[in-house]
């Protein structure tokens, strides 16, 4: 029904890409059937592994805590040979500004990775916990 009024009429829509909003709900409509088969509980393919996924996320974070700290050095080094060759405050200043924004990033990252390993952490003792509560109820029955 949508289909073809958009087909008839959607050239007089006023700039609108008719084809892109078909291409869209049929879009729509392969995801909202995905949704069903997963909660029918029809296997649906490759399912996404939380544990790598969570491996991955910390591999990244680690990467960028390298790339900045890397960058941080690159920056003091410049501050000195700026303060060394007696250039203008106004230029020192600008690689300081630089280097606060660098060290800013820096704590975030180290916030987020200490967030992820904590829950990985808290994670890991439920799941021990709960494996030794089921394994007990079974020797007791």
């Amino acid at each position: 029904m949508i289909d073809e009024l958009i087909r008839r009429y959607g050239r007089y829509m006023g700039g609108i890409d008719y084809e892109k909003v078909l291409s869209q709900l049929l879009n729509e409509e392969d995801r909202l059937r995905e949704v069903e088969r997963r909660l029918a509980g029809i296997d649906t393919g490759q399912q996404v592994n939380s544990e790598t996924l969570r491996r991955l996320e910390l591999r990244q974070l680690i990467t960028r805590y390298v790339e900045l700290k890397n960058k941080e050095g690159q920056l003091l080094e410049l501050i000195k040979e700026l303060k060394l060759r007696g250039y203008t405050r106004a230029e020192v200043t600008k690689a300081m500004k630089k280097l606060r924004k660098v060290r800013r990033e820096i704590r975030m990252v180290r916030r987020l990775m200490k967030i992820t390993t904590r829950n990985n952490e808290i994670r890991n003792k439920f799941c021990k916990r709960h494996y030794d509560e089921t394994t007990e109820n079974k020797n007791i029955l």
